[in-house]
């Protein structure tokens, strides 16, 4: 279990998610949607990517989205061209199934589809990857990551799809995962009565951060596995400050096996390394919703949370103008929705301990 600088793909290569792993795998066999939920770091690509290494998969990485404002049907569709040649790539039967729906064209394994009238439906294509795979006697996975950003699209809607195919096609488990978890059940518009997906029932799978014991024991093994030694106080501080957010965790590895050194120094340069990505993420998400409010509710909790009414003192105090509820509740909502805060009983807090560090000084 060595550091890694991206997502892992081996199931031996996951730490301590065994209990994940297999319930990944078991809802893969039996549920029609799963949800993979977690906040940024924390590991679910690795876990989706390890869990699906040896069945049939479709991998949609939505995460190419994040920073556009509004996403259209035929983006989705230049994405899910190549995302089904890569598929065709390692199944090439597929491709005869594919080839019968209006709009998908075939040149080897690779996959073109028409442009307007005649581009191919979601729905087809999802069809003919399902007789494909009952014909194999497979399930196939057919995985969004950071699916919640399918929610800017416009003019189109892949919902009325998905939910077709829940009912119909037993061939296909969907696995929808986020680190943005409100707006990917807004995605899917489970909570909605009119929605398609309203009463379906989503097998729910959640990725916490590692304990300080296993981040400690994450880090010792990785260091053991390549030979160097560190001390145990190293591994304490290191735990403490970057939490157990196994990306962060791996960043510190790699970094203090490129130095080879393990001093506070190490740690505090990566801490303010992550803080500068952490940092960057929220503002882009700033700069797209347009409003410098949402950097003071951040500061706001700095301390280590706060309640709802000790945000509204600050700022009302900072700004110098009165905060109405329901303005401070949409803040609130939408930083909860886009994974950047929690609320925990009453309090709301960070969980992300470097994003916390960067919110003690952060500008947009």
């Amino acid at each position: 279990m060595p550091f890694f600088d991206r997502p892992v793909e081996r199931p031996e290569d996951l730490f301590d998610r065994e209990e994940e792993l297999e319930g990944l795998r078991r809802a893969i066999a039996t549920r029609a949607i799963t949800v993979v939920v977690g906040f940024r770091r924390v590991g679910k690509t690795s876990l989706i990517k390890a869990a699906t290494r040896d069945i049939p998969r479709v991998y949609v990485d939505a995460r190419r989205f994040e920073t556009s404002p509004y996403l259209t049907y035929k983006l989705f569709l230049e994405e899910l061209k190549k995302c089904l040649s890569d598929f065709t790539s390692l199944n090439r039967r597929v491709a005869e199934y594919l080839k019968a729906v209006k709009g998908v064209r075939l040149f080897g394994v690779s996959v073109e589809f028409s442009s307007k009238e005649t581009r191919p439906l979601f729905t087809e294509i999802l069809e003919a990857l399902d007789e494909w795979a009952r014909d194999e006697g497979a399930r196939l996975a057919f995985v969004i990551d950071e699916a919640q950003e399918l929610i800017k699209m416009k003019g189109r809607s892949i919902i009325p799809s998905i939910a077709y195919a829940y009912d119909n096609l037993s061939g296909i488990s969907f696995v929808f995962a986020g680190s943005k978890v409100g707006l990917l059940y807004r995605f899917l518009k489970v909570h909605e009565p009119t929605s398609p997906l309203y009463g379906r029932y989503m097998e729910r799978i959640e990725l916490k951060p590692l304990s300080k014991e296993k981040s400690v024991e994450f880090l010792r093994r990785g260091f053991e596995e390549h030979g160097f030694r560190v001390s145990e106080a190293f591994l304490d501080e290191a735990a403490e400050r970057l939490g157990g957010v196994v990306g962060w965790l791996s960043y510190l590895g790699l970094r203090v096996l490129s130095k080879r050194e393990a001093s506070p120094s190490i740690i505090e340069g990566v801490v303010e390394e992550a803080s500068k990505i952490a940092r960057s993420e929220f503002c882009n998400f700033v700069s797209a919703v347009g409003s410098k409010r949402y950097v003071e509710v951040l500061r706001a909790l700095s301390g280590g949370g706060a309640t709802w009414s000790q945000i509204k003192r600050y700022l009302e105090v900072r700004l110098g103008t009165r905060i109405y509820d329901s303005g401070l509740t949409r803040l609130l909502k939408n930083l909860v929705d886009n994974g950047f805060i929690e609320k925990r009983e009453d309090l709301y807090v960070i969980p992300d301990p470097v994003l916390r560090h960067a919110s003690r000084t952060i500008k947009c």
